[in-house]
């Protein structure tokens, strides 16, 4: 790569549960020589004018959907364009549904269109919420490595077969209690439910990530003896029958 590396992180101020931002901090140790751009609600993205090569979008309140739904709906046409040309996105949790056709909260009485990227709805059902763990394999890391991760999910999202998943979860839920089908990913564009963050989670993932966005560079992952050791025993734990409470709802592939 000829230049520096460019990561833009939108909304932090609003977008930044869970601990998920923590996603960006990892990859900026991986990559210290990567340029970070922290664009706040009332900026103009980069992405509108200039060259990035990671969006990442971090979760957000009900509120903070709403508001970044409205900053973000001028620039569809520049999304939309970015993920065809294979820019590379990561939205975690319920950052996902801001792309969607529509967002929908009886509780507070509104039902509003999302940016409309992606065909998905979401329903909040907070007595509904989904409370568990999820594991499944992302394609180009491998069965052997799959993704393990956390949901707390009261926004059910819904979507057509046809739009990919970023995986098929082999346990716990995907897009909602009634598919394994987990998140979206089109080209570069990889939305998922999960929260953790999930690059700390998954450092195989993590690699693949980094090798994607520069493929010039031997991916290095920071802290690497540590994040490999944590992973290596959070998998096992996953793969442990006895940690999975009835309710975490065991979904297959097959």
């Amino acid at each position: 790569m000829s230049r520096a590396l460019t990561i833009e992180m939108l909304f932090p101020e609003i977008a930044n549960l869970h601990g998920d931002n923590f996603n960006i901090t990892y990859l900026s140790q991986c990559r210290p020589d990567a340029r970070v751009i922290r664009t706040g609600l009332t900026d103009t993205p980069a992405f509108v004018s200039g060259p990035v090569d990671l969006i990442y979008l971090g979760p957000l309140t009900e509120q903070g959907q709403l508001k970044a739904v409205e900053r973000l709906t001028p620039h569809r046409d520049r999304i939309e364009a970015l993920i065809e040309s294979g820019t590379m996105f990561l939205f975690t949790h319920n950052a996902l549904e801001v792309l969607g056709t529509r967002i929908r909260n009886d509780e507070m009485h509104y039902d509003v269109p999302g940016v409309g990227i992606f065909e998905l709805e979401s329903t909040l059902a907070m007595f509904g919420r989904y409370n568990g763990k999820v594991i499944g394999t992302v394609p180009g890391v491998g069965p052997e490595h799959p993704v393990v991760g956390y949901k707390s999910q009261f926004s059910m999202v819904a979507a057509p077969e046809s739009l990919p998943g970023f995986f098929t979860a082999d346990r716990g839920i995907g897009r909602n209690s009634a598919t394994a089908v987990e998140g979206v990913r089109r080209n570069n564009f990889l939305g998922t439910s999960l929260l953790g963050p999930i690059l700390v989670d998954n450092p195989h993932f993590a690699r693949a990530l980094l090798a994607q966005l520069d493929p010039d560079t031997e991916p290095m992952l920071a802290h690497e003896e540590f994040a490999l050791a944590a992973y290596d025993a959070r998998l096992a734990d996953f793969r442990d029958e006895r940690r999975w409470h009835p309710f975490e709802r065991i979904r297959s592939s097959a």
